[in-house]
């Protein structure tokens, strides 16, 4: 980094954090260290504990956003050294090298105060989450494990907007569609290979989330021909036991997908794993 940049970044009144691919922090600049408790020298090469439980599959769901390019926008929580909760807006995007690849993210932090997006962003989000905890209630009130499938798969639908959805179990090898929202139910039952779909190279990635965009392929996986106007999958893990044993997937043919469509996603996968 150059002389100027680097002043650029010291003297910056916003914080700006930069990761590396497994979570440790490359940069911490002095505002930073103010906002958030942690001195540089105390956080650099560590992954600090800024992002609270609760709000975990947000942040995963923001990376797997940035991944395909551009930035999000988003208010959220995050933790500082003391404990305390801050109301912040982030600004995140992909950290490249030379060559294009990712090599990390950047964040830059400031208050979110009382700016009016932020508060909007976080009032739908409590909405949708409280949504979300009602039809989980429903779903505990179920005892047949292919009910609870089905209207995680209508839920998923109605929660993010997406056309269609489908939950696949891992059996041997291979995948098996048991659970189908917004297609034919004759595709209920289909199989596929396990280690070229989707599924796939998520377990391999070793993320919990991914989207997949008609430019990047893979839309030979399984049965997602059956949706015209096909441009947009995205799916999370199950997992029982710390296994994954199955997957969710959210089939987008109208509309765009953000963060929050995706921190969905995976948080109703893992109800899913419950199940």
């Amino acid at each position: 980094m150059d002389a100027t940049a680097r002043a650029v970044i010291e003297c910056a009144a916003d914080a700006i954090v930069a990761f590396s691919t497994d979570h440790t922090v490359l940069l911490w600049n002095p505002a930073a260290e103010r906002m958030f408790g942690w001195t540089a020298q105390e956080v650099l090469g560590t992954e600090p504990p800024i992002i609270p439980e609760e709000l975990r599959a947000e942040h995963n769901a923001v990376l797997e956003r940035i991944r395909g390019g551009g930035q999000v926008s988003f208010a959220t929580r995050r933790a500082r050294k003391d404990g305390s909760l801050l109301d912040l807006r982030i600004d995140t995007s992909a950290l490249l090298d030379r060559t294009g690849g990712i090599i990390g993210w950047v964040n830059v932090c400031h208050r979110a105060g009382e700016d009016e997006a932020a508060r909007s962003h976080m009032a739908k989000r409590a909405r949708v989450v409280r949504k979300l905890g009602d039809v989980v209630a429903d779903m505990n009130a179920q005892r047949d494990l292919e009910a609870v499938l089905d209207r995680i798969a209508a839920s998923l639908c109605d929660l993010t907007g997406a056309d269609a959805g489908g939950f696949v179990l891992i059996e041997d090898g291979r995948l098996r569609l048991v659970s189908v929202e917004g297609l034919p139910a004759s595709l209920r039952g289909r199989t596929a290979d396990l280690p070229s779909s989707l599924v796939g190279e998520l377990m391999r990635s070793g993320r919990t989330v991914m989207m997949a965009t008609d430019e990047s392929g893979g839309f030979g996986d399984l049965i997602w021909s059956a949706l015209p106007g096909l441009h947009t999958i995205a799916l999370a893990l199950s997992h029982v036991g710390g296994r994954p044993y199955g997957a969710l997937y959210a089939l987008y043919s109208r509309r765009k997908v953000g963060h929050v469509e995706l921190e969905l996603l995976e948080l109703m996968a893992g109800h899913a794993g419950v199940a």
